[in-house]
This record gives C-alpha cells, structure tokens and sequence, in this order.
C-alpha cells in the first residue's frame, strides 16, 4: 500500500504533468482504467457509465485544455490520510474554445476548486470535486454578476 505523501506526488503529477503540460499520454499511468469519476463531464458521446470511468476521465482533461488551452492549475493545498488526498487548487484560463455547450466568449477565468481523490496501487481509482460553478460561468459572461441576479429577483 502506497505511503500517503506518494500518493500525494501521484496527484501532483496529474495536475502540474498531466493537466497543465496537456500530457494525455501519462493518464494511463496516473488513472486506474476502473476508476469511478463522481463528477462527469457532459459527453453526449458516452454513455452515463463511460462518462464516470476512465474514457470520460480523459475526455475531461481534453475539453478542458481546448476550451482553455492556456489552462493552468496552481495547487494551494494537499492533505492526505491512508488512501485519499483532498487537493485545493486555483484554476485559471482563458476561454478561446467550446465549452460545456458554450461558445468561446474569450474571458480569463479563475476560481478555486476542491477535490477529493481515492488511490489504490499508485493509480487515481476515485474522485470527487466541489466548484464555484455560479462564479465560473458569471467569469465567461454566461450568467449575469450576483448584484445583477439578486437585483432580478428582489
């Protein structure tokens, strides 16, 4: 069983590897083929099973890097105990590339996000994540600001 701080490095490669130098090749070494993703991307393609699972995993990390392909992830924070580390990070990008149904608007987001990932044998097998998803779309001019929104319902 891996020690809690190697399974921290094997977060810390997906995100400052994998995601930020869009190195879709070492995903098959960082996440189990099994792995269980609690937070699917939207992927008419897939079926709602291979959304959760590895392929939708991959996809995740592709349709993040288009959209935004100067995509960075900054890690503020990681904690682990036994098999699971919990990584606070910032996110930060600019969108130049369909996204979530959206056309490009060319804004520069960033927000925070949290998530909580399980790992067995050295591999990602489970994973969670909570976002500001309301400030990430008011960022790319989706949704109007909160005083706009709050101004519409009062």
């Amino acid at each position: 069983m891996a020690t809690p701080n190697e399974n921290k490095e094997v977060v810390r490669r997906y995100y400052e590897v994998a995601f930020n130098e869009g190195r879709i090749d070492l995903l098959d070494e960082l996440i189990a083929k099994s792995v269980v993703n609690h937070d699917p991307i939207s992927d008419e393609t897939l079926t709602p099973e291979e959304a959760r699972g590895f392929e939708g995993f991959v996809r995740h990390v592709e349709a993040a890097r288009a959209a935004f392909p100067d995509a960075m992830v900054t890690i503020e924070e990681m904690l682990a105990e036994d098999d699971k580390v919990l990584v606070r990070f910032t996110f930060e990008g600019t969108n130049e590339g369909p996204f979530a149904g959206f056309e490009p608007t060319g804004n520069h987001v960033k927000g925070s996000n949290m998530v909580l990932m399980r790992l067995a044998d050295g591999m990602i097998v489970e994973r969670w994540e909570e976002s500001d998803n309301l400030e990430f779309l008011q960022q790319l001019g989706i949704l109007p600001s909160s005083e706009d929104l709050i101004k519409t319902v009062a």
